[in-house]
């Protein structure tokens, strides 16, 4: 049956009902899936209005489907791009809303508002709540930390609180609660807790601000699609005769109210296929998704259970070390409560005479390093391992896979460092972090003109631009810096009196004319940067970019990014040039994402990029393989196991009790939610604990995706953190111990 392995035989075979498949990583589930759906439509007798629905989590996907259905249709003499519909769960839902929406109260002409406006909307909401509120955040801050002089922590609230409104409100619509529900239900407390109450108050203010611009949210597409097909049974049996098949692909991402609408749309006695991998459900810290979904989905009477447990992908040992990180967690962690984050079937190898067989065996291509290495050394010792590695892989694929963008960020600066080349799959390209950096700079300079050191800053960075790639120029912009470093009154350089010019003070014939001029002209330029800062901060960044750059992609960064500051300008109109330089730096850290400036997740293919080397972060390399795969930071911060001694990014220093403040809101909300008065009052603590297991649960999902990435080669180093205080992760010390090469 055109190649298909005995397990996919058993799927394509499908003869209606309900239908699980768990599917281990490489095991062929969209050449499956794909296959069925070409199967279905040639052999189901559909009507010219009825369409096989294909469901699935992101764009790429959606596309790949598309094609290969397309290609196996063409093998069966049918017309591709007819009988069969693929869309993102998303995609779905707008589809629905968008044919009935005076079903949920929307006019024709609603509109849903993006990322970016998302989050204005949201930054708004919360910078005028927390201006009313200022004891909020007092109240919850760690008493040994000085709020007052410290900027810096200031911004750390706001983000936090950002956040924190967001995972709020996306848990509010997750639970079908609008803003009147929830006040209303916050009526019944006598005293409602603060964080409910923050979350309640700047839900509200966001939710009407969408209404203003008679505009929705992704989370509201989700909810509304469900109100709509629960509003009007007779527009749900149109869609059950619409739609008689549906294909769901990785269900383990789907939410309470996402796996509903599939089931209305399937009805009691409908044709449904999910397929998924809840080893592979990574997102739960993100959204309200949960591996639980699809896990009670295989165990519910009258689906059948099948699994796809061959995979190609990957060496036998490599299998081997993601089938024992399986077997210790279910067998041996040492948390009880974590023992089944990780489920059966194993990964199996392919069976003789299939036609994608694994790549030859070679254990000594696992490399699991005990070395502790200090951070900033980790990535230079990466750097350096590839450099050497790479001129004899040119026909390889190779992947640096790390947890964080600002990680992986570092990770590209030292292989540009040592002239390794590569591509980014990150938060925004490097180009746009060295805009955003040397703009940054600028505004730290101009907001602190007494500072020398912040104005060395901008004249090295002001030097890396105009030199380039010219070590001559180079070394006289780093003179020219060393040079002001030893003006003993910066004033007597920047604005002298008559008589008291530092600069034309130095003996002659001890500086180079050129290093001279090169003081010479950064005077006259700073000089008018200052009479600039009258203007608005968008202005002031276009102005500073015309004499900055001159690459018009340069130019191009630097216009949104002016954009994007406008737009701060208006949601924060207190804010000084020291608060847009932070907002600056966030994007230079690889911490914040501009619409447009990034590689989507839009069928990213490694195989187009062999000899260079793909940076990622294990949330964006799912779906993606390389021969040869570099795990980083496998510690106890980025890798926990609810141990004495773990960290936990959700646990802020700053916080009173290092609290997680988005778990022990959302434990409340959802008490008040099923009106259960005791959990809304339970005491701070017990939320925190709970979540750093569900954190830690998944963290060793995102470990088992970043094994399973690697075809032939995987290297795991690991590094004490940025205080030096973190340890090797507890899963990698197991498999160093137990993994034995050959399965």
């Amino acid at each position: 049956m055109n190649g298909l392995r005995p397990a996919q035989e058993e799927i394509v075979a499908y003869p209606g009902g309900k239908m699980g498949v768990s599917a281990v990583p490489g095991s062929g589930k969209t050449f499956t899936l794909s296959y069925l759906a070409a199967r279905l439509i040639e052999q189901a007798d559909l009507f010219d209005d009825q369409e096989i629905l294909v469901v699935t989590l992101v764009n790429s996907a959606v596309d790949n489907f598309s094609t290969r259905i397309s290609a196996f249709l063409k093998e069966k003499k049918l017309i591709p791009n007819l009988g069969y519909r693929i869309r993102t769960l998303h995609g779905l839902a707008h589809d629905i809303v968008r044919e009935r929406p005076d079903l949920v109260g929307l006019s024709d002409r609603f509109s849903i508002v993006d990322e970016r406006d998302s989050q204005e909307k949201m930054d708004a909401a919360v910078t005028s709540w927390l201006r009313i509120h200022p004891e909020f955040i007092t109240d919850w801050t760690a008493p040994e930390v000085d709020l007052e002089s410290d900027r810096f922590i200031q911004k750390q609230w706001f983000d936090l609180a950002n956040s924190l409104a967001r995972s709020f409100i996306r848990q509010c619509k997750d639970l079908q609660l609008t803003p009147a529900d929830l006040q209303q239900k916050l009526k019944q407390l006598q005293s409602p807790h603060p964080l409910l109450q923050f979350g309640a108050d700047v839900y509200a203010d966001y939710q009407r601000s969408l209404n203003y611009s008679s505009a929705i949210d992704f989370s509201d597409l989700i909810r509304l699609a469900l109100q709509a097909l629960q509003a009007d049974p007779e527009y749900l049996r149109r869609l059950h005769y619409r739609w008689p098949y549906i294909l769901e692909d990785e269900a383990q991402d789907s939410s309470s109210l996402q796996e509903q609408i599939l089931r209305l749309l399937v009805g009691s006695d409908g044709n449904w296929v999910r397929v998924g991998d809840p080893n592979q459900a990574i997102y739960e810290t993100f959204t309200t998704a949960s591996p639980r979904f699809l896990r009670d989905f295989l165990r519910e009477p009258g689906v059948t259970a099948r699994s796809l447990p061959n995979s190609g992908r990957s060496t036998c040992s490599i299998i081997n070390l993601a089938n024992t990180l399986i077997q210790w967690t279910n067998a041996a962690h040492p948390v009880d409560e974590l023992r089944d984050a990780l489920t059966r079937p194993l990964i199996q190898p392919t069976p003789p005479g299939d036609p994608q067989p694994n790549p030859p065996d070679d254990p000594e291509g696992i490399f699991l390093s005990g070395q502790a290495y200090e951070a900033e050394k980790e990535i230079d010792t990466v750097a350096r391992s590839i450099k050497r590695w790479l001129p004899d892989h040119a026909d390889w694929t190779v992947a640096v896979l790390t947890s964080r963008n600002e990680r992986g960020a570092k990770i590209v600066e030292a292989l540009k460092k040592h002239e390794v080349p590569y591509v980014e799959l990150l938060q925004s390209s490097q180009s746009t972090r060295q805009t955003a950096d040397v703009l940054a700079a600028c505004l730290r300079c101009l907001a602190d003109p007494g500072s020398s050191a912040k104005l060395q800053d901008v004249l090295k960075k002001l030097g890396r631009i105009a030199a380039g790639d010219n070590k001559e120029a180079s070394a006289q912009f780093r003179a020219a810096a060393a040079l002001l470093e030893r003006c003993p009154r910066l004033e007597d350089y920047l604005a002298p009196l008559p008589g008291a010019d530092w600069l034309a003070g130095l003996p002659a014939g001890q500086v180079a004319p050129r290093v001279l001029q090169i003081l010479e002209d950064f005077r006259v330029q700073i000089a008018r940067w200052h009479k600039a800062t009258l203007l608005p901060v968008d202005q002031l960044l276009l102005t500073l970019s015309q004499e900055l750059f001159v690459n018009p992609a340069d130019l191009a960064l630097a216009h949104k990014l002016a954009l994007v500051m406008e737009r701060a300008a208006i949601s924060h109109p207190e804010w000084q040039l020291v608060e847009f330089a932070e907002e600056l730096s966030s994007v230079a850290r690889n911490e914040r994402r501009l619409p447009g400036f990034s590689e989507e997740d839009t069928g990213f293919d490694p195989e187009r990029y062999k000899g260079q080397v793909v940076v990622a972060t294990l949330h964006k390399a799912k779906g993606l393989e390389w021969d040869r795969v570099y795990l980083l930071s496998a510690n106890n911060y980025d890798f926990p196991s609810a141990q004495p001694y773990d960290n936990y990014i959700a646990e802020k220093w700053f916080v009173r009790g290092r609290l997680n403040l988005e778990a022990e809101a959302l434990e409340r909300l959802k008490a008040l939610a099923r009106d259960d008065l005791q959990g809304v009052h339970m005491e701070d603590g017990p939320a925190t604990q709970a979540a750093r297991m569900e954190y830690s649960a998944e963290r060793l999902r995102v470990l088992y995706v970043g094994i399973t990435r690697a075809r032939r080669e995987l290297v795991v180093t690991w590094n004490t953190g940025r205080r030096g205080e973190s340890q090797q992760a507890l899963p990698i010390i197991a498999l160093q111990s137990g993994w034995k090469g050959n399965p």
